[in-house]
């Protein structure tokens, strides 16, 4: 990554603000992209939705944004959450799954990785990183999240038939756990899906 990235983004808690940005460049993916399976753009309600209860969770949801500029001024470039996996189920209080998306103008530039990287530091030591914990604070160390499930689609279309993307999250020490036969159909074909998991403590 270039040094300079770092010091032209910012990473920092989401806010409600950001949700209507978000969802504009994120209909980009669902319009054009099988990184998605959602076939119709995602209403900012919907993310406010989310949102709250990814905090409710005490779970971090992060944004970069340009580093000029005030906060109001600073539209979110990127995005980075976990939510609960199966929420519903209280046993599965620990496990956690990861979505990453860039502004498609931003790619390639490395905030992807400051995103992931600071993801992984606040789910390791979430009493570090009070400022993402919403307002009930950040889990205990015996609550904090043991296990990070990445569900990817395999786009093969893309860089190394969309294996490139399996590679990256294994850089980051996930491990492939599940591979999908075309569970997913969209674009006019079939869309397997692969799922990784980091095991955090």
């Amino acid at each position: 990554m270039a040094a300079n990235v770092r010091d032209a983004v910012t990473l920092r808690p989401a806010m409600t603000a950001d949700m209507a940005p978000i969802a504009k460049f994120h209909a980009w993916y669902v319009e054009n992209t099988v990184i998605t399976f959602r076939k119709d753009a995602v209403e900012p309600s919907e993310l406010l939705e989310g949102y709250q209860k990814i905090l409710d969770q005490q779970l971090p949801y992060i944004v970069a944004v340009p580093a000029q500029g005030t906060v109001e001024e600073q539209e979110p470039i990127g995005f980075c959450y976990a939510s609960g996996f199966r929420s519903v189920k209280a046993g599965y209080f620990q496990t956690a799954e990861l979505s990453l998306f860039c502004h498609p103008e931003h790619r390639g530039r490395g905030i992807g990785t400051m995103l992931l990287q600071r993801m992984l530091a606040i789910l390791k030591e979430p009493e570090k990183f009070p400022e993402y914990a919403g307002p009930k604070g950040p889990r205990t160390k015996e609550e904090r999240v043991r296990q990070f499930i990445a569900c990817m689609s395999v786009d093969v279309d893309a860089k190394k038939k969309g294996l490139a993307l399996k590679e990256y999250y294994e850089s980051f020490g996930f491990e492939q756990r599940g591979h999908l036969r075309e569970v997913g159909f969209k674009f006019g074909r079939w869309i397997d899906t692969i799922y990784l998991q980091l095991t955090l403590w």
